[in-house]
């Protein structure tokens, strides 16, 4: 199979989009030996208040966005909310012959456990967790890794992560950015 055909997801507002964003794609397409990263903006995250008009996101992530290795996919769907479990549920029906790894910051980890079928998507996508200031601890104490503490990789198999059968994950620590879009936001 094609480096090509191995595709890092990251799922998120982007409100906004900036160098923390970039830097996690390009670090996972190099630590995880991937041939592109697929953003997929959301319409709203259930468990934060207050995002901006999508639309405007949306056209912002695409002006922002200047590397052909890094892509947007846009699910268009009629749903207020769309989570990624469904997200995955259509990227494995769209392209059956892609194999998907799920990125994502440390900072996710306190507050897995309350996404949509959070069970379901470590059974069903390899994921990524990459470090982030100040959120390093979140691994160790987060209902996720203690359910799936035995299905983590050692951070020396990362590039293996992309042929493994789920649940499989790896905490990828050391390099981080430290720009947030709640940081951005709060400056602004």
């Amino acid at each position: 199979m094609s480096k090509k055909n191995f595709i890092g997801i990251l799922g998120g507002t982007f409100d906004p989009p900036h160098k923390g964003h970039l830097f996690i794609s390009n670090y996972a397409m190099k630590r995880l030996d991937l041939g592109e990263v697929w953003w997929i903006v959301t319409k709203k995250n259930p468990l934060k208040f207050g995002s901006g008009n999508f639309k405007k996101r949306l056209k912002s992530v695409k002006s922002f966005l200047l590397n052909r290795n890094i892509k947007i996919v846009e699910i268009n769907n009629e749903k207020k909310n769309i989570y990624t479990i469904d997200v995955l549920e259509y990227l494995f029906r769209k392209y059956p012959s892609r194999k998907f790894v799920w990125i994502m910051g440390v900072d996710n980890m306190k507050y897995f456990h309350l996404w949509k079928d959070w069970k379901k998507i470590f059974y069903n996508i390899p994921i990524a967790i990459f470090d982030r200031p100040f959120y390093s601890l979140r691994v160790a104490t987060s209902k996720v890794s203690g359910l799936f503490k035995g299905k983590q990789i050692s951070i020396k198999s990362s590039k293996k992560l992309k042929y493994s059968s789920p649940p499989k994950w790896v905490f990828i620590n050391g390099l981080t950015h430290p720009q947030s879009s709640t940081g951005i936001r709060k400056n602004i």
